[in-house]
């Protein structure tokens, strides 16, 4: 029995294919999104950061690309974690042992624990803290550079312009929304064409054509010679 009374089917919603948004694209399951203090947003399934898009708008490849970047990092940052507490327990270790040896075999005994546990240890301790800073930056900047190409491409579709679309577009913190505005804004004045975002409306910016500039410098430099001619005609004027 699939139906009760009035027409009430308990499957209907078995049947509803979720709409392309609400599937993650990392791991294909339908669990929605949450907020992250570092990730801004990740799929409750899987962990993974997500920027969700309106309907009718897919994922932009470049920044679902910078999304799959920040994640790997942020794996690897999690290896690297575990790599560096697993060189600290063996640097104890062999520090302890190396003691032991120091008190009952020799200076000389003591250095091989010392060799073989303390500074392999030590090697990846350091490694790994080193290794997981650049992971951390790493995540970071792919996951400014994925917002940055999801924000421009719904303002080249017309449906963001400032931070306040950005946040009714995507759900994103209100924070991050500006700051992601702020960015692309940034990124528009020094950069080659792209769309300049303010609270007004969408403004085109182009960056200017060397040839104009000749060109205006060359007009500049024929005004500046018409009005020395004119100062020496008005100069003659005056001793005649």
């Amino acid at each position: 029995m699939t139906e009760l009374g009035g027409g009430f089917d308990i499957y209907a919603h078995l049947r509803e294919r979720p709409s392309p948004q609400m599937v993650c694209p990392h791991c294909r399951g339908v669990g929605g999104v949450e907020p992250h203090p570092e990730l801004v947003l990740v799929c409750k399934l899987c962990g993974a950061p997500r920027i969700t898009m309106p309907d009718g708008m897919p994922n932009d490849p470049s920044s679902f690309a910078q999304l799959q970047k920040a994640d790997r990092a942020r794996k690897k940052r999690g290896f690297l974690g575990g790599l560096g507490v697993i060189g600290g327990v063996g640097a104890a270790f062999g520090v302890f042992v190396a003691l032991l040896t120091l008190l009952f075999g020799g200076f000389a005994w003591s250095m091989v624990p010392f060799i073989l546990f303390v500074v392999p240890s030590i090697a990846a301790l350091l490694y790994a803290r080193s290794a997981r800073t650049s992971a951390t930056k790493e995540v970071a900047a792919s996951i400014d550079a994925a917002w940055m190409a999801a924000a421009a491409d719904l303002v080249r579709a017309g449906k963001v312009r400032n931070a306040q679309d950005l946040v009714r577009a995507t759900g994103v913190d209100p924070a991050r929304a500006q700051q992601v505005m702020t960015m692309l804004s940034v990124d528009a004045d020094i950069g080659a064409p792209h769309v300049r975002i303010d609270a007004g409306p969408v403004v085109a910016q182009v960056p200017a054509d060397p040839r104009f500039a000749a060109l205006e410098a060359r007009e500049r430099e024929a005004e500046t010679e018409a009005s020395a001619v004119l100062d020496d005609a008005r100069a003659k004027n005056r001793t005649n």
